[in-house]
C-alpha cells in the first residue's frame, strides 16, 4: 500500500503536484496571445512551456512590464537574468535553455563582424561616393528638398574628414546622437549617454513591442530577427536577440512580404529597395530569400553607409558598386546575377530593364521627396516592377517638415491589385500591390 501511495504522490501522471502545475499553467494561459495556445493530450495535465515559446497578450504585457519596471527601479535588474543590455560580442552558446530558441536562430550570432574590411574596399567606397555625388549634382532631375539637403550636409560632415572617409566615425555610425535622419537617430533610443537604469527602463518599450508584434508577424521571421553589431549601437538582448524598434519594424515588413507574396525563398528573386538607408531591411530579407539579389538605391551618403554595413554583415558575399555599372547603357538580370547585393545612386533607376524586379520596396522615403523626384521614381517603379510593390508611406502632404506629397498624391498610371491596403501601426498607409500588365 505504501508503494502505491508513494507512486501516486511522486511518479504518477496525475500526482497532486501535477494538478497544481496544471492549474497554474491554465491560469497563466490568460496572459498569452493566440500564438501561445498551449494544450495537453491528457486531461488536467498542462505543463509550463519554455519562456522562449510564450508570447503575451495585453494583460500579459502589462504585468511583464510592470514587474520588470519595479525590479529595475529597486534592484537595477530584469526579472529574467538572461535579459541584458547588449553592446559587446558574446560567445556563441553550446547548449540550449528555456530562455531562447534552440538551436540558435538570431541572425547576429552567425555574422562575422570582427572580420576586417580590406583597404582596397574602403578606397572603392570612397571613390564610389564622390563619383555618385558628381553624377547626382549634374543630373538636374534630382532636386533635393530642403529637408534632405540638410540631411546630406549632416551626413557628409559626420563621415568625411578632409575629403576622406572618417573610418572611426563610420565604424560607430549607429551610436552617434542627434541626427536629423530618423533612420539613424532612432538607433539611439538606447544610448550610452543614458544611465544603465534609464536604458533598462526604456528597453521595456522594446520588449512590449516584441510581444505586441508577435500577433502580426510570422514567428519564423520574428525568431531570427536580431540586429547586427555593425555600427556599434546599443540594443536590448531579449531571448538571445538584439532588439530595437528599427529591426522589429524590418521584421514586420519582411513578414508582410513573405506572407502576402508568392516569392520563392529557394529561388533567385530580384528585389529592389528604394531609399533602403544603410541596408538594414535587405540584411534581414537576405536571411529569408538567401539566393536572391538585392539592389539598394539611395543618396550617395547612404550608399556609402550601406556598402560598409552590408560588407560587414556579409563579408563573403559579392557587392556590386557604381564602378561595376558605370558604363552600362542598360542593367539586365544577367548583370545583377553576378552579385548578392548591388548599391547604386538614384540616377541608375532609369537603366534597369523593363519588368526586371520581382519586388520593389519603398518604406517612408517617397513621402520625403520633391514632386519631381517622386514622379521619376513612380514612373520607373511601374516600368521595372514585374510583380509586387510594397510601400509604407504617409497618406497626405506634409509641408512643415518635408514639404512633400503623401501616398494619396503618388501619380500611379498602371493598374494595381491591392493585396494589402490598410493604415499601419507606424501611422502610414501600408500597400502591397501586384501590377496587372496588359495581356
Amino acid at each position: 500500500m505504501f508503494e502505491i501511495i508513494k507512486k501516486y504522490l511522486i511518479e504518477d501522471y496525475h500526482r497532486p503536484t501535477a494538478k497544481i502545475i496544471h492549474f497554474y499553467a491554465f491560469f497563466k494561459k490568460l496572459f498569452y496571445n493566440n500564438k501561445s495556445n498551449i494544450f495537453s493530450e491528457k486531461s488536467l495535465l498542462l505543463k509550463n512551456p519554455p519562456e522562449s515559446t510564450i508570447f503575451y497578450n495585453w494583460f500579459g504585457r502589462f504585468f511583464l512590464i510592470f514587474f520588470n519596471f519595479f525590479s529595475i527601479l529597486i534592484f537595477n535588474r530584469f526579472i529574467n537574468s538572461h535579459t541584458h543590455l547588449d553592446k559587446s560580442l558574446i560567445p556563441k552558446k553550446t547548449k540550449g535553455t528555456d530562455n531562447e530558441p534552440w538551436p540558435q536562430q538570431s541572425i547576429h550570432t552567425f555574422e562575422k563582424i570582427n572580420e576586417k574590411i580590406d583597404t582596397n574596399y574602403f578606397n572603392q567606397i570612397e571613390k564610389n561616393y564622390f563619383d555618385s555625388l558628381e553624377m547626382i549634382i549634374q543630373d538636374k532631375r534630382f532636386e533635393d528638398s530642403d529637408w534632405w539637403l540638410s540631411i546630406r550636409k549632416e551626413l557628409k560632415n559626420n563621415f568625411f574628414k578632409e575629403g576622406k572617409i572618417n573610418l572611426s566615425s563610420l565604424e560607430s555610425f549607429r551610436s552617434k546622437n542627434d541626427f536629423k535622419a530618423e533612420i539613424l537617430n532612432d538607433q539611439n533610443f538606447l544610448s550610452v549617454k543614458n544611465s544603465i537604469k534609464i536604458n533598462k527602463i526604456k528597453s521595456l518599450f522594446i520588449i512590449n513591442l516584441y510581444h505586441k508584434l508577435s500577433s502580426h508577424i510570422d514567428l519564423t521571421i520574428l525568431r531570427i530577427t536580431s540586429d547586427s553589431f555593425c555600427g556599434n549601437n546599443l540594443c536590448i538582448n531579449y531571448r538571445g536577440q538584439r532588439l530595437n524598434s528599427r529591426v522589429l519594424r524590418y521584421a514586420y515588413y519582411s513578414s508582410q512580404i513573405k506572407t502576402h507574396t508568392n516569392l520563392n525563398t529557394d529561388k533567385q528573386n530580384f528585389i529592389l529597395d528604394i531609399g533602403g538607408g544603410y541596408g538594414g531591411l535587405v540584411r534581414l530579407l537576405k536571411n529569408i530569400y538567401c539566393k536572391s539579389t538585392f539592389v539598394l538605391v539611395e543618396l550617395p551618403e547612404l550608399c556609402m553607409l550601406s556598402n560598409f554595413f552590408l560588407k560587414k554583415c556579409f563579408p563573403n558575399k559579392k557587392i556590386g558598386l557604381v564602378n561595376d555599372f558605370i558604363n552600362k547603357k542598360e542593367i539586365t538580370s544577367e548583370d545583377l546575377n553576378k552579385f548578392d547585393f548591388v548599391v547604386l545612386p538614384q540616377s541608375f533607376m532609369e537603366l534597369f530593364s523593363d519588368n526586371l524586379f520581382d519586388l520593389v520596396i519603398n518604406t517612408t522615403s517617397l513621402g520625403e521627396m520633391t514632386e519631381k523626384t517622386q514622379n521619376f521614381y513612380i514612373n520607373n517603379i511601374e516600368r521595372i516592377c514585374s510583380s509586387f510593390f510594397y510601400s509604407m508611406n504617409r497618406s497626405n502632404t506634409r509641408i512643415e517638415k518635408y514639404n512633400a506629397r503623401g501616398f494619396y498624391e503618388f501619380n500611379f498610371k498602371k493598374r494595381w491589385l491591392s493585396l494589402i491596403y490598410k493604415y499601419s501601426h507606424t501611422y502610414h498607409v501600408e500597400f502591397l500591390g501586384k501590377i496587372l500588365r496588359d495581356r
